[in-house]
């Protein structure tokens, strides 16, 4: 008798694969990764015990084309075998081969997947808007005035987004699925405004905008049907259009939407009752301008989109997609276009993560009230002034 189990992947793809095999006076079982499974029950005239009396072959026998690649952990019947120290009494086959993504997996940063090597690992960043190694480099591109970027979401390109953005598990179709929960992440560094730095648009009314505005400041705006004007979130505390790198991260789950801003305390905002949950039918992402034959908002084009974003944008990633890097990286195959003038750049420095300091101990604020002064208080003089200290910046 044989039991076969069929993967729907191949399984000399580099990455670890756990077989479970029991015979008992039942059945006979035949279990791969945990998942797929093949039952068999045992003959009414079959041996009810085996007896072995022969050697253990693992990966060959002798003479025989042999198995290349790793095996760890083998069990039988409940007793490990020790294949490391059989391994250096063996020609051609060399010890330590544990797996090293499971103790390095932390190396692969941003999303990138790790990726088992026979003497080593390396990380898969096809997933992730950053590139290198250990995909941590920037990838990013200086837009010139009229520049942009569009994605096109095909059918069959539906299910790399529609999936759970940090998990970046894959499912459902574009065409038949609508977005509930959506994660934008990038970075941007400019000196003009105002300006559109994302947009996404959809084959219904629905669409999603990132607008710096004429002073500088951050406006989000989400339209998602059942309100008359789209719900719109200002970020009024300070001019982002000042040539410092700025990072951006929006999160949305159905009515709850989370900003985070540079290293500023995430900040957290409920769309109306009325408005709808879904982002239904995503169609296109536009980055630095809109060029769309479909409905858009008349105030985005009126007030933003003329002449264009003039700046840094990098590691732009909605969910599972990143389409400035596939614009950028002339070896992806994506439905991607660039017009104008798109130059690499990583956008010249990542932007601030120290965290601020609190108010209290912050010597430069004016109404730092327990803020400890270098100096001791007899030395100030009648008038207020500290005549034997000075700052030297």
């Amino acid at each position: 008798m044989e039991l076969t189990v069929h993967s729907p992947k191949p399984l000399n793809d580099d990455q670890w694969h756990r077989v479970e095999a029991e015979k008992n006076i039942k059945e006979a079982v035949l279990q791969l990764d945990g998942q797929y499974r093949e039952v068999k029950a045992a003959p009414p005239l079959g041996h009810t015990e085996l007896e072995f009396y022969s050697d253990i072959y693992i990966g060959a026998l002798s003479g025989q084309r042999g198995f290349l690649g790793c095996m760890r952990a083998l069990k039988i019947n409940g007793v490990f075998l020790n294949l490391e120290e059989k391994a250096k009494l063996t020609p051609g086959v060399k010890p330590g081969c544990q797996g090293h993504c499971s103790s390095y997996t932390m190396h692969c940063r941003n999303g990138g997947k790790c990726v088992e090597q026979y003497n080593g690992y390396s990380c898969d960043c096809s997933l992730s808007a950053y590139d290198g190694p250990f995909c941590t480099d920037d990838v990013g591109g200086y837009f010139e005035a009229g520049t942009l970027v569009r994605y096109d979401f095909l059918s069959d390109h539906g299910a790399s987004l529609l999936g759970n953005p940090r998990g970046f598990s894959h499912f459902g179709n574009l065409g038949e699925t609508n977005l509930t929960q959506e994660e934008l992440i990038f970075s941007f560094s400019t000196y003009s405004a105002p300006s559109i730095l994302v947009y996404i648009s959809s084959r219904s009314q629905d669409y999603m905008a990132v607008v710096l505005r004429h002073n500088g400041s951050l406006q989000v705006r989400y339209s998602l049907g059942g309100l008359a004007e789209p719900y719109t979130i200002d970020i009024d505390h300070r001019n982002m259009a000042n040539g410092q790198p700025h990072s951006v991260n929006i999160t949305r789950n159905l009515r709850e939407i989370q900003l985070q801003l540079d290293h500023y305390t995430m900040s957290t905002y409920t769309l109306p009752e009325a408005s709808d949950t879904e982002f239904n039918l995503v169609k296109s992402i536009f980055l630095g301008k809109v060029f769309e034959t479909g409905q858009i908002d008349p105030i985005l084009i009126e007030r933003y989109n003329s002449p264009g974003f003039v700046g840094c944008l990098s590691r732009v990633q909605l969910n599972n997609v990143a389409p400035l890097k596939a614009a950028i990286r002339s070896g992806m195959t994506a439905p991607v276009s660039i017009h104008g003038i798109l130059v690499q750049s990583n956008c010249g420095a990542s932007p601030l993560t120290i965290p601020p300091i609190p108010p209290a101990n912050d010597l430069w604020q004016i109404d730092a009230g327990g803020a400890v002064f270098p100096f001791k208080d007899e030395k100030i003089g009648g008038d207020g002034v500290h005549h034997n200290f000075a700052v030297i910046g």
